[in-house]
């Protein structure tokens, strides 16, 4: 079985998106994403302080990207 090499997204997330990976790796705001197991990954948002973001939706990469009404652009 071939090993595929991980690559980083290049979405830019809402710079308020947090997430922890199990592997202990801290992940979100203007770092890049490295979400090697996306389904272990706890994700918060550093506004709400929770699981849900200031509009009430749900808090992970798939959801924390522009067009959204509580998203921040990240930083350059």
């Amino acid at each position: 079985m071939k090993m595929e090499k991980v690559k980083p997204l290049n979405t830019k997330f809402c710079r308020y998106l947090r997430a922890k990976s199990p592997y202990g790796g801290l992940e979100g705001g203007e770092n890049q994403w490295y979400l090697l197991d996306n389904a272990n990954t706890i994700c918060w948002c550093i506004q709400s302080a929770g699981g849900s973001a200031p509009d009430n939706g749900f808090v992970d990469p798939p959801h924390c990207v522009e067009g959204r009404s509580c998203y921040v652009a990240p930083k350059d």
